[in-house]
């Protein structure tokens, strides 16, 4: 069939090979390889949303009225602000989400203010009272100057969101509204959610 069955005299001829004796290991005989390697995975984050850039002097509430009532868009405020475990800042969040084209926007701030209060030191001039310290933190640190983000999810073409630039600029209170590459951001990050 598939095998050969061999006779027991030519099993007992074959010669078996003594193998050498080891020596007993002991912990000082035994050498470790302390280099290691390190490897490290660097993971490229797609952007699949177009992200336009809002300097306004408004109000996150105001500049939702206003970008509904020019574009008629429904923005909403969201239940839960834009924060980090890390940092004590929060990001107001605003959201639409288009039925018609399955689109969703957000309207997020770049600028969160906030206000620590510390009692006065012993030698201070007003001693017992309270000073408040606004601390100013940037959801993108390396766009300062920006107000406002607003965040638009694949879906619509070129032309159309540049018709949505032109009517951000048209509103009275917008200075100016453009659109930028997300992967130029360096806290790209900042923005998924």
């Amino acid at each position: 069939m598939g095998f050969k069955l061999q006779k027991p005299e030519t099993l007992q001829k074959r010669k078996l090979r003594k193998k050498p004796h080891k020596e007993a290991i002991t912990p000082s005989k035994i050498k470790f390889n302390t280099m290691a390697k390190l490897h490290t995975l660097t993971l490229e984050l797609e952007h699949d949303y177009t992200l336009i850039c809002i300097h306004t002097t408004l109000e996150d509430y105001r500049l939702a009225y206003y970008i509904n009532k020019s574009l008629n868009l429904r923005f909403f405020r969201n239940e839960t602000d834009l924060d980090f475990e890390n940092s004590k800042a929060s990001f107001s969040l605003f959201e639409y989400d288009d039925p018609t084209n399955f689109v969703t926007y957000y309207l997020i701030a770049n600028k969160s203010l906030l206000v620590e209060y510390k009692t006065a030191t012993k030698n201070a001039l007003f001693y017992n009272t309270l000073l408040g310290e606004t601390i100013v933190s940037y959801l993108v640190n390396d766009h300062k100057k920006v107000d406002f983000f607003l965040k638009i999810s694949e879906g619509l073409t070129k032309h159309q969101i540049n018709t949505l630039v032109e009517q951000l600029n048209s509103i009275k209170q917008v200075i100016t509204a453009f659109t930028i590459n997300p992967e130029q951001l360096k806290q790209k990050e900042h923005l998924i959610f």
